[in-house]
């Protein structure tokens, strides 16, 4: 199975999720700093769910690369990133 094929399945998986379950997502990948083919096709599909629904990530990504060093939630909106920790 190739890396194409886990982010194709993680895609589909976060596509049918609520946003709170893709905020919980996040947060659980939080703090973490190894780095696999595996996580990386997770991450990717995620951060291109958040942005396929218009969720402003720019608290956490500068658009090329993510920070995973705090925890977040959605903003009375349900449309932007707040740092909580």
């Amino acid at each position: 199975m190739s890396k194409n094929k886990f982010f194709q399945e993680y895609a589909a998986r976060f596509a049918a999720a609520s946003n709170q379950s893709l905020v919980e997502s996040f947060n659980k990948e939080a703090g973490i700093t190894g780095w696999t083919s595996m996580r990386a096709s997770f991450i990717a599909a995620l951060i291109n769910e958040f942005l396929n629904r218009g969720i402003d990530i720019s608290a956490v990504s500068d658009g090329r690369s993510t920070d995973f060093n705090h925890h977040v939630r959605l903003d009375e909106t349900g449309k932007r990133f707040i740092l909580i920790d």
